[in-house]
């Protein structure tokens, strides 16, 4: 694709491709509820950024990487790819705390957001459904939810009684590039207003296979290592065993759940691997027409988190734990005419800390409390929306201690002028406190390649958002348009100095102002039915510009993607052909390098037996069929690691 075209597409970006429906009819995005969002309206799905992933999608999605490759290649969404095992979401050029990945709307309680190489202890195997939210979801998740929240529902916490008595569900799956195996399963049983249900998954793969060097020739040209077809150490595996018991009427829930994670996996290019482990509770109470509420829930996790660094003879280099619990209590008001709303109370805290040669944080306790109020007015052909909050959050441990009060706002209104379109405004502001790592790191830091030093006299950081969405329906075709900017008063980042501590470059934190634009547009044709087939056609564009106000481009800002695809649905078949192309990344910071571009071909076949009812899918997918190098220029591994090549993935799925 020409810079010029990409040129011409920066205007525009896509949503999250839907499911296929049959020719002629409309897509049904009005039937979603987000849980994510504070209200759970339907047309939320419209007025903001949102993309909602179903639990066939996230299994087949997950056959061999953690959550970040699960939703890497969704409109808008990049992943930090430190390998295919430790990878977080980037959401519109936006990652790390200001990125909030939750499951079942609660934290993850992991160490996922001090360094790249740490991954989620939350993975796309456990989905029931994976909603993200693109762009602030600060009133409900709080300031670190600025660039938007990835909230992975597991279906353990249910608050409706199944529709059948017992029911179960098996996956396995193999794909070549990585020689990975994965196997899932749950089983369901509902006896009066009791469910209880027992799930588990492991995924297990060796060093990928690469299409060529590892390093980019450049790097070569210094290095001289001519590493080739194969990853050297991205090997892994992960498995994670559940269970939950719930008691279900017409007016009330209660379920209790528990969640037991370990994972080893190889740290890339380094002599040495990650051990994880995670043991989570979660409780959700929930309680119907309560006097003027509509509704009340309490639901809180409890998480215990350790992982260790060890090198390949054995030695510890680095322990990490993170011990701590998250609260949520929300009550949503009876509708007065038009007007909705729901007000709750958040609560959290955390202990975490880091010992061992590599520890560049010490100590800290990080605690929150927050309150928030959204009401909505909806009328037929327009509404609006406002909400507030205000957090606190402290910070205490061996390098000091920061409180800090924060507030959010946020706006919105829509309006539908004709038939089939629909526009939407959408304005916030959000403070975020800065993390423990921009406060009170000092340090070397294996991951980044960077001694880091934080500053504990940081102010808070503050971003302006302003979000324009139009969705237009037109016969068979629907388009969809969002356009955003955020501006930061203060961005916190860390950035090179000319010193040298440790053998490595000494990043120190500072704050620049800057802002983020980009745009996301999505086209989807239902072309009609041919021969039993339904044939629908889909392409879009995201893009993301990042720039200091007094100039310089923000590191690892995520190019410009098109995706083009082409899908026939049968009663027993659906085919979908896809190509997705990578624009080049020459706007880079002073101390990054560019990262070409890249054009992905993927297929995917899928069959069920017509007598199955939908019981038993078959499928085979293929994964950059033409063996391409794609190098993730938002990953701190770009110049060292390529994605995986050419790979088959199959899978078998079954319930009853």
């Amino acid at each position: 694709m020409t810079p010029a075209l990409y040129a011409l597409l920066a205007l525009i970006a896509p949503e999250a491709a839907p499911p296929a429906v049959p020719a002629g009819q409309a897509r049904p995005v009005e039937t979603i509820v987000v849980t994510a969002s504070s209200l759970g309206d339907p047309s939320d799905a419209i007025s903001q950024g949102v993309a909602v992933i179903n639990r066939g999608e996230a299994l087949q999605a997950s056959i061999s990487g953690g959550i970040g490759e699960t939703l890497a290649g969704i409109p808008g969404v990049r992943s930090t790819f430190y390998g295919v095992n430790a990878s977080r979401p980037i959401v519109r050029g936006l990652g790390e705390d200001r990125i909030r990945l939750v499951l079942n709307g609660l934290q993850g309680i992991d160490a996922s957001t001090i360094s790249p190489d740490h991954a989620p202890a939350i993975d796309g195997l456990d989905a029931e459904g994976i909603e993200v939210l693109k762009g602030p979801a600060a009133l409900r998740y709080g300031g670190n939810a600025v660039g938007g929240v990835v909230n992975v529902v597991d279906g353990r916490l249910p608050t409706k009684l199944p529709e059948k008595p017992f029911a179960g569900e098996i996956f396995l799956a193999g794909s070549t590039a990585e020689d990975a195996g994965t196997a899932a399963f749950k089983l369901v049983g509902t006896k009066g207003a009791g469910v209880f249900r027992v799930d588990g998954f492991r995924r297990e793969g060796q060093d990928y296979k690469i299409p060529g060097f590892s390093q980019t020739a450049a790097l070569r040209a210094i290095t001289g290592d001519d590493t080739e077809g194969t990853a050297f150490n991205t090997r892994g595996e992960i498995w994670a065993l559940g269970g939950s018991v719930a008691h279900i009427t017409d007016r009330t829930s209660l379920a209790l759940s528990t969640r037991r994670t370990k994972s080893n996996y190889g740290i890339p290019g380094e002599e040495a691997f990650i051990e994880l482990s995670q043991t989570r509770y979660d409780f959700q109470a929930s309680i119907k027409d309560l006097g003027v509420l509509d509704a009340l829930t309490f639901s809180i996790t409890s998480g215990d988190y350790t992982h260790s660094e060890i090198e390949f003879d054995g030695a510890i280099g680095t322990v990490f734990t993170n011990e701590g619990y998250e609260g949520r209590l929300e009550a949503r008001h009876r509708s007065i005419g038009a007007l909705d709303g729901v007000f709750g109370l958040q609560f959290a805290a955390n202990d975490f800390a880091a010992k061992g040669d590599e520890a560049f944080i010490l100590p800290v306790t990080i605690e929150t409390v927050g309150a928030f109020w959204v009401e909505r007015f909806n009328q037929e052909n327009w509404g609006a929306e406002v909400g507030a909050r205000y957090e606190q959050r402290d910070y205490s441990g061996l390098a000091g201690s920061r409180n800090f009060d924060l507030g959010s706002f946020s706006a919105s209104a829509f309006l539908k002028p004709t038939e089939g379109l629909r526009l939407s405004l959408n304005a916030g502001y959000t403070e975020r406190a800065p993390t423990e790592v921009e406060l009170f790191a000092d340090g070397p830091h294996a991951a980044t390649q960077a001694y880091e030093i934080g500053d504990a006299d940081l102010k808070t950081e503050t971003a302006t958002s302003l979000e324009g969405v139009a969705r237009w329906q037109i016969g068979s075709a629907t388009v969809d348009l969002n356009v955003w900017r955020t501006s930061f008063d203060g961005f916190i980042a860390f950035n090179p100095t000319n010193l040298i501590e440790d053998d490595l470059p000494v990043f120190l934190v500072s704050q620049k102002d800057a802002t983020l634009t980009g745009a996301e547009l999505h086209v989807t044709w239902a072309f009609g039915d041919f021969g039993g087939w339904s044939v629908v056609g889909d392409g879009g564009v995201d893009t993301v510009r990042g720039s200091y106000d007094g100039g310089g481009a923000i590191a690892r800002m995520p190019p410009a993607m098109v995706t083009l695809g082409l899908e026939a649905k049968s009663p027993q078949m659906r085919v979908r052909a896809e190509v997705q192309s990578i624009a080049e990344q020459g706007r880079t910071a002073a101390f990054e390098t560019k990262t070409e571009g890249s054009t992905a071909i993927n297929a995917l076949w899928s069959w069920r037996p017509v007598e199955s009812n939908d019981r038993i899918e078959l499928t085979f997918e293929g994964r950059n069929l033409t063996n391409e190098d794609i190098r993730e220029h938002t990953s701190f591994l770009k110049d060292y690691l390529p994605k995986p090549g050419r790979s088959i993935r199959v899978s078998l799925k079954g319930s009853f």
